[in-house]
């Protein structure tokens, strides 16, 4: 299927409290009047895949690109492309600085 935001909503059964000391980052993940007025949801910033069974499977992380020699690299293709190797049963990406 195609992939699809998760988002969890917010209310008094699951509250979300916020990041301490960053108001502006707490706000940045809230999601207002998604599906009617005044409701809020939280956004993980996983995006999800569902299958012909309707079982979910994470896809892939909302920024978790990097850029390299002027290109986007997303993690997740490069990954991908390392578990293709017999040896490899699973792997994780992510960009860290290279100085210069």
């Amino acid at each position: 299927g195609e992939a699809g935001l998760l988002i969890s909503k917010v209310n008094a059964k699951n509250p979300f409290f916020g990041y301490a000391g960053n108001k502006r980052h707490t706000e940045k993940k809230l999601l207002r009047e998604v599906f009617k007025k005044g409701d809020i949801y939280f956004n993980t910033g996983d995006l999800m895949v569902q299958d012909h069974e309707d079982f979910l499977y994470f896809w892939d992380r909302i920024g978790d690109t990097f850029r390299w020699k002027g290109e986007n690299v997303a993690t997740t293709e490069v990954s991908d492309v390392i578990v293709m190797l017999d040896f490899i049963q699973e792997a994780n990406v992510y960009g860290v600085p290279v100085p210069g």
